[in-house]
């Protein structure tokens, strides 16, 4: 029941916008399709919801290609507001629960129940132009999950939101991808949906440059590193660690790289026997680090061809 991205390319005028782009998302695995501004998120999503046609390749999901029929039936947030502004916050969710056929009474009760849990229940007769932009932004997610969709695709569903709103979205999301639902969602803020996705797509300039388990990409990129925190500032320790050098330092302490079979314990030992140590642990790069590695290995391939 994974939904499938195919081969898919298209153009606007002579500019690739995606060059072939292929992956699949697992149901019960919260997705993150993500890249900066301009990579192409939008304009797949958007080929996803049958809104835009591909110049070559197709979408499937559960092994079919889908059509509109089976596109009705999916949760979708664009990026862009969907909203009516004068209508009361409550009888929006009520009228798109409607629109996918649910009854005036089971259409109130979801509403009610999604707002609620999206912290809003207060603003049930607020009008939506009054509300604030994080609150729309929460507003146009509950008219997404009103019909409780098995397949949702959210493009920037955290834009413009504050610390509590994305904590709240990402265990709505979560709760949904919990229950076996297939969910990608899109976003240019890379380290802030780090902790959030299971498994991502990161795409640049329209092509797949990074695929993969959040976890195992973050583990496997290669450079070893540690951050430590120590009472003192004396890194005279280090000279007894050949290969051990410092690549930035912090109000916090200092991160540190080490070449391969040097044993983190024995670092460790090394800084105790100079001071306090107050932090101590592995220092797994970011995406967004991640990111513009892969960025400069591919920049560098261009160079040289």
């Amino acid at each position: 029941m994974s939904l499938e991205v195919a081969g898919v390319r298209h153009s606007f005028g002579g500019r690739t916008a995606l060059a072939d782009v292929s992956f699949t998302v697992a149901p019960g695995v919260l997705t993150g399709l993500l890249g900066p501004n301009g990579a192409g998120k939008t304009t797949l999503m958007r080929i996803m919801l049958g809104v835009l046609v591909p110049d070559a390749g197709e979408i499937r999901h559960a092994a079919q290609g889908v059509d509109s029929a089976d596109r009705t039936t999916w949760g979708y947030m664009p990026q862009e507001r969907g909203l009516y502004p004068a209508m009361p916050a409550g009888e929006q969710v009520v009228h798109f629960g409607r629109l996918h056929g649910l009854s005036a009474a089971e259409a109130h009760r979801r509403a009610r129940d999604l707002l609620e849990e999206l912290g809003l229940a207060d603003r049930w007769a607020d009008r939506t132009d009054k509300l604030s932009g994080g609150m729309q932004q929460r507003l146009q997610l509950a008219t997404a999950l009103i019909h409780d969709p098995d397949v949702m695709v959210l493009d920037e569903p955290f834009s413009g939101l504050d610390p509590l709103a994305v904590a709240e979205l990402s265990e709505t999301l979560a709760r949904r991808t919990r229950a076996g639902a297939i969910v990608l969602f899109s976003s240019h803020q890379l380290d802030l949906v780090q902790d959030l996705c299971e498994e991502i797509v990161m795409i640049d300039r329209g092509r797949v440059v990074l695929e993969g388990a959040v976890a195992e990409l973050r583990a496997g990129s290669g450079e070893r590193r540690l951050r430590l925190s120590t009472s003192g500032g004396d890194e005279t320790w280090l000279a007894g660690l050949p290969g051990v050098e410092v690549v930035s330092r912090h109000a916090d302490g200092v991160r540190l790289t080490m070449p391969e079979g040097t044993d983190p314990l024995a670092v460790l030992d090394a800084a105790r026997a100079v001071g306090r140590v107050r932090d101590f642990g592995l220092d797994l790069p970011s995406l967004s680090e991640l990111f513009l590695t892969v960025a400069a290995e591919r920049a560098a391939d261009e160079a040289r061809r």
